[in-house]
């Protein structure tokens, strides 16, 4: 059975989601955890900074509390720690909230590119993992081409829609403008990057990056004219920045009280944005006078993103037509041991009857025996052929394969 399991923003707030977010690095090691559960026979980890969900087939109903306790002990957390945020879905329903993932269609900013990228990465992950089988392998490949298919085919990949565009039309109600204002970000990764990107379009200027690897910092910085520095020299750069934007998952903080105090007395309050999760930035540091801190759950609220309802009905249709087609090819491969023992049995039948009616057959020649045959088999396969179709099209239906097996007498089916 198809299953997810997992937590978003839309049922735990930030606080929860950071106790179980996963580092892209990592995901092969809790992919282990997981597949090692007891009747798991495939599992994708997806972790981002809305989400952490377990895609996983299983041999008969998904273990929910064994993969929230693997869950729980990734993050070193008790179980009930989670188990109340904990959402859990299986078959169609699971299919769809994995298209609709990959659409943007789950995201906080709905429509947001970033996800797609994201999914694509994990599922690699998890063949490099040996974790997906055929029916996750279908199902990742089905949900990357809807989420192609809902960009290229819909106003939502055409919008300004990410994290980084969100803090920025943050940036900009609390500062009016961000006209000439000096931008550092913290972090070098591919959000980084987009910050970077966004912000300097709005017309900010970008004057360093801060990364654990100065390399990489200024391997980013020097496209702007910017400093790149290591994470020693935060001090230095929040003394001249009034917009911070810091993106780096951090197991501990990166910007604490201490190197804000450091810095020194600020002519002007600096605004703080953290789009990490974990969090990169101490929650003390909201205390500040001199200090406005936004972070991830503060920066939009679900559903305000710059979307049209054709633009998400069009790419709801999408939605549905991708995840018809995996459950027609999902019912099929459930179906086959049912068709496969049914077509052996019809076979077995014509066998009987044959030998059962030899004697009133034996004036007939090795050709005319065949012509028998042959018409016998025509009837039987025009006879099947329906329930055939039928059994192909409901094949994820548990309780239709139930009815086949005793219908025809296919108890010993698998």
């Amino acid at each position: 059975m198809l299953a997810v399991i997992g937590l978003t923003h839309k049922t735990a707030s930030l606080d929860v989601r950071e106790l179980v977010a996963v580092p892209e690095a990592e995901i092969p090691r809790l992919l282990e955890g997981v597949a090692a559960v007891p009747g798991v026979t495939e599992a994708v980890v997806l972790s981002t900074c809305n989400r952490t969900e377990l895609y996983v087939t299983t041999m008969d109903h998904p273990p929910v509390d064994r993969l929230a306790a693997v869950l729980a002990g990734w993050g070193n957390i008790p179980v009930d720690a989670i188990l109340p945020h904990l959402r859990a879905a299986s078959g169609e329903d699971a299919a769809r909230h994995a298209l609709r993932v990959a659409a943007g269609l789950e995201s906080m900013v709905v429509g947001e590119a970033q996800v797609l990228g994201q999914l694509r990465r994990a599922f690699t992950a998890a063949r490099e993992a040996g974790t997906a089988g055929p029916i996750l392998n279908r199902l990742m490949q089905v949900a990357i081409g809807c989420g192609r298919r809902a960009r290229a085919e819909t106003g939502l990949g055409r919008r300004a829609a990410s994290i980084p565009h969100a803090a920025m039309r943050r940036a900009r109600t609390v500062l009016g403008t961000l006209g000439d204002r000096r931008l550092a970000i913290v972090g070098a990764g591919e959000m980084a990057e987009l910050v970077a990107k966004v912000f300097t379009h709005a017309e900010a200027r970008l004057v360093a990056v801060a990364n654990r690897t100065a390399a990489t910092a200024a391997a980013l910085a020097a496209r702007y004219g910017a400093m790149g520095i290591g994470l020693d020299g935060l001090r230095d750069v929040v003394r001249d920045t009034e917009v911070l934007v810091v993106s780096i998952g951090a197991d501990d903080p990166v910007l604490i009280p201490e190197i804000l105090r450091e810095a020194g007395p600020r002519s002007t309050p600096l605004l703080v944005i953290d789009i990490g999760v974990p969090r990169g930035v101490a929650p003390q540091v909201r205390a500040l006078p001199d200090v406005i801190l936004y972070d991830l759950d503060e920066l939009q609220p679900p559903g305000s993103a710059d979307t049209s309802e054709s633009d998400l009905a069009q790419a709801n249709e999408i939605v549905e037509d991708a995840l018809d087609a995996f459950m027609r090819w999902l019912g099929g491969r459930s179906a086959v041991p049912v068709i496969a023992a049914l077509h052996a049995r019809a076979e077995r039948i014509i066998d009987e009857e044959l030998h059962r009616a030899r004697g009133r057959l034996s004036g007939l020649d090795e050709h005319q025996r065949r012509a028998v045959r042959g018409v016998i088999e025509g009837a039987v396969r025009k006879l099947l052929h329906a329930p055939f179709v039928r059994l192909r099209a409901q094949g994820e239906d548990a309780r239709a394969l139930t009815l086949a097996r005793t219908l025809f007498d296919l108890e010993d089916a698998p």
